[in-house]
């Protein structure tokens, strides 16, 4: 039922009420006036009650427009408050927006910072590659040269082995030789010798031992490995490369070639020609010359 239904309802129960009184006094002014009323009261009474009916209907379609009106506003409350979570989703999706935008801007400026590290690194990569090159290269020139040197090295080292033989065999010889002349002079019981024949100097002789003015006479005082230390030095005549001869109780023990190692009252000797006995401290020393001398 209508709005519009309902105003002509209630007019039409209106009009009825105030019809009625008027339609009364007239038929009480006709004929049969009680019949009348008997009829117009049934029919008032019907009409009462389809106004009970109309008013009955009314209420209802009241109710279920109210109830209606109550679900409209209840679902309008609802679109309101989807409508702000809508608002909030898009204001947070604005912030994300411009967040994602901002992150673009960074990440498009890495990835040109990365791009030109990456050109930079290229380049350093090329060069360090030419440089491998060149470093090949001449490591190939080296290898080739550490070859040769190599070569050399072991012509020179069997060179040196060679020598190093020879130099020994004369050692022995020349330690044979001395123990022999001292077998000969105990054995004969020579004093000192006579000074050997002088012969005319020649410019083209060369002494191999500078020879001293005077018998170099000394001790051995202290020995590390082949190296031993003498308390003679260059105020007695001792210069670099001069031999000494060292004798225990006028024995021979062996010679020291003197190294540069040279002062005023010390020097140090290496053992160059060694017999069956080991030099020690207090080992007595004489320069080579005036032990040949003897």
């Amino acid at each position: 039922m209508t709005t519009t239904t309902k105003i002509f309802v209630i007019l039409v129960c209106i009009f009825s009420f105030i019809l009625t009184p008027l339609v009364i006094a007239y038929a009480a002014q006709k004929e049969n006036w009680r019949k009348l009323a008997n009829d117009t009261r049934n029919e008032l009474n019907i009409a009462y009650a389809g106004q009970q009916s109309a008013l009955a209907i009314l209420t209802a379609e009241q109710d279920r427009y109210a109830a209606l009106l109550k679900r409209n506003q209840d679902r309008f409350l609802d679109l309101q408050n989807q409508y702000g979570q809508l608002q909030q989703q898009m204001t947070d999706l604005t912030l994300k927006s411009d967040d994602l935008a901002v992150s673009k801007n960074a990440l498009e400026a890495s990835v040109n910072l990365l791009t030109n590290e990456m050109n930079v690194l290229s380049s350093h990569n090329q060069e360090l590659a030419k440089a491998k090159e060149d470093a090949l290269a001449r490591e190939r020139d080296l290898q080739a040269r550490n070859i040769q040197l190599a070569d050399r090295v072991k012509q020179l080292d069997a060179d040196n082995i060679v020598l190093t033989q020879r130099l020994r065999q004369q050692e022995e010889e020349l330690t044979v030789l001395r123990h022999e002349n001292e077998t000969l002079r105990h054995q004969t019981g020579l004093g000192v010798a006579a000074a050997p024949p002088t012969a005319s100097p020649t410019p083209s002789a060369v002494a191999a031992t500078p020879v001293a003015t005077s018998p170099i006479r000394g001790t051995v005082t202290r020995v590390d490995g082949n190296l031993a230390t003498v308390d003679v030095g260059s105020s007695a005549g001792v210069r670099p490369e001069m031999r000494l001869v060292v004798l225990r109780d006028g024995a021979y023990v062996c010679d020291l070639a003197v190294t540069d190692q040279v002062t005023p009252t010390e020097a140090v000797g290496k053992v160059v020609v060694e017999s069956d006995k080991r030099i020690r401290p207090g080992d007595k020393v004489e320069d080579a010359v005036s032990f040949a001398r003897q």
